[in-house]
């Protein structure tokens, strides 16, 4: 068992923690610089000796985004003669803003500095709690007017990097709790100095955070105090935290209430939850928040978990209700054809025209040719004349309705060769490919590609793709 950091450095002798001081001091210019800062400093606490001013760290780099010349940036890039507004130009300038902080930060934990990378990772963070900076970009449109976004992205993306990063590291039960109280010291900061900030500090945009470092009864206890402490309990975005907390303390009652009263508000709590009443085989009440989520608008994720974990001879309701809001969200063949056991044909011909397709009519052809709907199927395709997805649209009847396949097939060919251009007469060509191995129409096939390779004026290019296609 290892033994703990306190207990063997109070056995060991003065001269040898000495030695290791002065050893370790002269291999490390940054342990360097903070020793004399700690030797000249009125202070007596480490911590207020730090190589990170968060502050001005976040000022430094805002001022460097505030600085950006958009115009400057585009000339001096390959994209000043060929430039749109969406090929990711700001994303690169702000790039190279960003990822030396970054880096620094990394460096920080690869040298056990934890409390300043943490810090650096704080003062990046807290660009997205002051006031944006203001970029001039009236010609270009780099950031457009929402540059907000472009560095709310670094950011997250950053903290995502710190997090990996403290992955691969063990931290010990000390400086977790450090971690924890530098949290909550800058929270403190962002609520008593309201004039120097736009936002409030999310703590949500910290679970994956938490969730790395805390893996110990003494840091989750801590961090639970300090949240019920600045009150973040009442607020949804402290739920995962808590959850997280709960686990590593095996309170399962307080996972259990957090849960049920955020489940509403936020999805990933309501996943867990559903999956904490599966792993406690409590049917009934993952039953119930279940029939709650499936009010929601964005539903299709639970009604996978019911399709997959419930007993769905107990509560075949809830099974089918599960399946047809599944359906309908992921276009889902396969969950379709479990579904059609649980109906009677007219009760799926119901459900398959009560769907919404928006747009896109392929999901409903593939569900009325499962049930031999053909007649149906040519009525929409005949609606659906200018479909992106017409060669599938139409496959199914290819053979059941030859002639009049031929003669919408015939019709959209000649919009595509009006239009003119080698795509349209690939895209002509490949429809046609669809009667080939059709004998009724294999005469009037044949008249019309000739009439298209004799079109006047002469289309070579549309010749040469008839050839592609084997048509001629």
């Amino acid at each position: 068992m290892e033994k703990n950091f306190t207990e063997i450095y109070g056995n060991i002798e003065k001269n040898k923690k000495l030695d290791f001081l002065k050893q370790l001091l002269l291999k490390d210019s940054n342990l360097q610089q903070q020793f004399i800062e700690f030797a000249t400093n009125k202070s007596s606490t480490l911590d207020a000796i730090t190589a990170v001013d968060i502050d001005e760290l976040r000022d430094e780099i805002w001022r460097e985004i505030s600085a950006i010349d958009v115009n400057d940036e585009i000339e001096n890039s390959c994209r000043y003669y060929n430039y749109h507004d969406d090929d990711g130009t700001g994303d690169e300038i702000l790039e190279a803003i960003f990822n030396p902080y970054v880096d620094k930060a990394l460096k920080f934990v690869n040298k056990g500095n934890y409390l300043d990378a943490f810090r650096s990772i704080l003062a990046i963070y807290e660009l997205i709690v002051v006031e944006a900076p203001e970029v001039e970009d009236d010609n270009y449109f780099v950031f457009g007017e929402d540059i907000e976004s472009h560095i709310e992205n670094f950011v997250l993306s950053s903290i995502a990097s710190f997090n990996s990063k403290v992955e691969q590291k063990v931290l010990s039960v000390e400086v977790v709790n450090l971690l924890i109280t530098l949290f909550f010291e800058r929270y403190m900061n962002c609520l008593n100095n309201r004039d120097d900030y736009e936002e409030y500090y999310d703590i949500s945009h910290f679970n994956s955070f938490f969730e790395v470092i805390i893996d110990d009864a003494i840091n989750a206890k801590y961090l639970l105090k300090k949240i019920r402490e600045y009150k973040l309990d009442d607020y949804t975005e402290s739920a995962i935290i808590i959850l997280h907390c709960a686990d590593i303390t095996d309170d399962n009652k307080l996972y259990l209430k957090v849960a049920n009263e955020f489940f509403m508000d936020d999805k990933e709590v309501a996943l867990k939850l559903q999956k904490r009443y599966k792993e406690l085989d409590m049917s009934d009440e993952l039953v119930r928040i279940s029939q709650m989520l499936f009010d929601k608008k964005d539903n299709a994720d639970y009604a996978l978990f019911i399709i997959e974990n419930i007993d769905k001879e107990v509560y075949e309701g809830l099974y089918i209700i599960a399946l047809q809001i599944y359906i309908e969200a992921k276009k889902s063949l396969e969950h379709y054809k479990l579904l059609r056991a649980y109906l009677d044909e007219d009760e799926r011909l119901e459900f398959i025209e009560d769907l919404d397709y928006g747009y896109n009519k392929l999901f409903y052809i593939q569900l009325l040719e499962i049930e031999k709907q053909y007649k149906t199927i040519l009525d929409c395709v005949g609606k659906n004349i200018d479909s992106y997805d017409l060669e599938k649209l139409v496959k199914p009847i290819v053979t059941i309705y030859p002639n009049e396949v031929f003669e919408i097939l015939k019709t959209k060919c000649d919009k595509l060769v009006e239009g003119r251009g080698r795509n349209a007469y690939a895209k002509a060509s490949k429809l046609l490919q669809l009667m080939l191995n059709v004998p009724q129409t294999k005469e009037v096939l044949k008249a019309y590609i000739s009439k298209l390779y004799n079109h006047q004026p002469r289309l070579p290019a549309l010749r040469d793709e008839l050839a592609k296609a084997g048509l001629l």
